[in-house]
């Protein structure tokens, strides 16, 4: 995957009501992750190598390239309509029966294509962190 490592990129987080071991396991286990975002996962994010993402037809795969047991995760993957990769990082702070969960992605050019895709991104980043938060919390899906 080859990385621009241009100048556009964006962090967003969400504190959710669960102890971070539980919010871990969400977030970066691949059978979790198919409970609440992803229809098929072919791995964990929890270590690096290869791991492919699906969302029914629609397939991303992602390269983690480092991580830290409960602590953060850096993966990167190509950007929505462009032919270059972004790099995700996922950072996870504690509080008693709370987690704080960060999620930053970077490398887009700035042009046109590039701030469309991060904000398409964004959304995207979003919606897993509102998904997140209910499994978490509820036990509930969102997705439809």
């Amino acid at each position: 995957m080859k990385e621009v490592r241009g100048p556009v990129g964006f962090s967003t987080e969400i504190w959710i009501g669960a102890p971070l071991p539980r919010v871990w396991q969400l977030a970066t286990k691949g059978a979790w992750l198919d409970q609440f975002f992803t229809t098929a996962t072919s791995g964990n994010l929890d270590a690096p190598g290869r791991v492919r993402l699906s969302w029914g037809d629609i397939q991303e795969e992602v390269e983690v390239l480092s991580s830290a047991w409960e602590k953060k995760t850096v993966f990167r993957w190509v950007a929505y309509q462009l032919k270059y990769a972004t790099r995700v990082t996922f950072a996870l702070k504690a509080k008693p029966g709370m987690t704080l969960f960060s999620i930053s992605e970077s490398g887009w050019k700035r042009d046109a294509a590039g701030v469309e895709s991060s904000l398409h991104h964004a959304i995207g980043w979003t919606h897993f962190l509102a998904q997140l938060k209910a499994f978490a919390q509820f036990g509930v899906q969102l997705r439809g």
